[in-house]
């Protein structure tokens, strides 16, 4: 197998024929059966004038999800996962500025359309059975880094059916299906990339790849399929009745302990729709002499704001200073007043504080906490 960079593309502008400005370059280096040529998608948006203002980012962004799978902030800045109408999940919908100068650039709605449109022109040009890939740099669900994958494909064998076949040992195969697209993606961002100028390489000699074409929206699990629609903690959230607006947004980089149990806390407290007015709240009391507590938490309409976590200190959401949490910390729901509802509603809240710290315990172990429901205070009677 070798691995061919396209040279001499130059700069892409918005209404260039891409097909015919990577023909000469292609032509003199002899194409033949059997290559499979992929391109970054991101001179195909520049081509088709994909290119957004930077101050609309932002709306670009949720304009190309189809849903929002996850938020997570980076010091101040907040990226989100979407997935994209062709498929794919990506963090940003795919929005790039790398390499745009002219400002952000969009991923093509339909790249399978643009890769076959390519394929169509450059196959009847060169008078060869050739394949076309349009890659894009993704990073993988539970891997470190990011890797280039397809989003568009036309004439190759993306998919390949290795079922019913034997191993080396002579042992059946009955599950491999193999991501050849993704593979030649990866293959070829390795003479080409962001750095190097190179934005098309011509991967030769892997057999079967332009046997049986299938289109690169064949290789994203969507739907029934997805094995991680949303990741725990947003998957917890739905579960407890937040409304998309109302979900807060974790950090990318590990979370103090405090922070965790602070947004616990927080989420636990917004009420559902049909739910009545605040009838309990709750708080972080630390152990005896070790700090202040955090804020107290209702499960009513003044609980539905969530604030955002401070980058200055490592104490809870929205605090001033860090809440303590050696052993003997708890936390204290407390009905708001004597009547049975009341109790109920305490009752009611501990149970979603229970929920929603089995959430943010998944990624990482948090401290045990008790959840003690509390008598109300009431008034001192004078007479």
């Amino acid at each position: 197998m070798s691995i061919l960079p396209v040279q001499g593309i130059g700069e892409i502008h918005a209404g260039d024929d891409l097909a015919g400005v990577l023909l000469p370059a292609l032509e003199a280096m002899g194409v033949q059966d059997g290559d499979v040529l992929c391109v970054s998608t991101k001179i195909v948006s520049k081509a088709l004038g994909l290119r957004v203002e930077p101050e609309h980012r932002d709306a670009a962004v949720e304009a190309a999800a189809v849903r929002t799978v996850a938020r997570r902030r980076h010091t101040r800045v907040v990226t989100s996962v979407v997935q994209i109408a062709s498929g794919p999940v990506m963090a940003a919908a795919g929005v790039d500025s790398s390499n745009a100068p002219d400002g952000p650039l969009l991923l093509p709605e339909d790249p399978d359309a643009c890769a076959r449109d390519l394929h169509r022109s450059l196959s009847d040009a060169l008078g060869a059975r050739v394949g076309v890939l349009l890659t894009d740099t993704s990073s993988r669900i539970w891997r470190v880094g990011v890797g280039d994958i397809a989003l568009g494909a036309a004439g190759v064998a993306s998919l390949q059916d290795l079922r019913g076949g034997v191993d080396a040992d002579g042992r059946p195969l009955t599950v491999t299906v193999r991501n050849l697209a993704d593979e030649l993606a990866a293959a070829a961002d390795l003479v080409k990339g962001k750095a190097s100028g190179v934005p098309a390489a011509l991967v030769r000699g892997v057999l079967g790849a332009t046997d049986d074409a299938v289109p690169a929206r064949d290789l994203s699990r969507t739907g029934e399929d997805d094995w991680f629609r949303r990741p725990s903690l947003e998957s917890v959230w739905v579960a407890l009745g937040l409304e998309p607006y109302q979900e807060p947004i974790a950090r990318m980089s590990p979370e103090p302990v405090a922070e965790r149990i602070e947004r616990a806390l927080a989420v636990a407290a917004i009420p559902r729709s049909d739910d009545p007015g605040p009838r309990a709240v709750a708080r972080l009391v630390p152990a005896p002499g070790t700090g202040v507590s955090g804020p107290d938490r209702s499960d009513g309409p003044d609980g539905s704001t969530l604030p955002e976590p401070s980058d200055d200190h490592d104490g809870g959401v929205g605090s001033a200073a860090p809440v303590a949490l050696a052993a003997g910390a708890r936390i204290e729901v407390i009905p708001a007043g004597p009547d049975p509802q009341d109790w109920v509603a305490a009752g009611s809240l501990a149970e979603r504080i229970r929920v929603a710290l089995g959430a943010e315990s998944l990624g990482a172990p948090l401290p045990t906490l008790a959840i003690d429901i509390a008598r109300p205070e009431t008034p001192e009677d004078h007479r």
